[in-house]
């Protein structure tokens, strides 16, 4: 029973479905395993919680819009 957990920070509501049913097709057409079977968590954390290359995602959020 594969089970796949997933950290990111904010995601829609499409993007998390996109996602589960993506990962979970993937899985299956690797190991055969019935779909029924696999297991994909997601965990949000809050963009002020994730950072990537010393700055949070709020903050390279901030920057990008800016750029814009």
């Amino acid at each position: 029973m594969p089970s796949i957990k997933i950290t990111t920070a904010s995601l829609t509501e499409d993007q998390k479905m996109e996602l589960i049913q993506s990962i979970t097709a993937s899985v299956h057409s690797i190991t055969r395993v019935p779909l029924e079977y696999i297991h994909v968590m997601i965990d949000i954390v809050g963009d002020e919680n994730y950072a990537v290359g010393g700055q949070t995602v709020a903050q390279i959020k901030k920057i990008s819009i800016k750029k814009q």
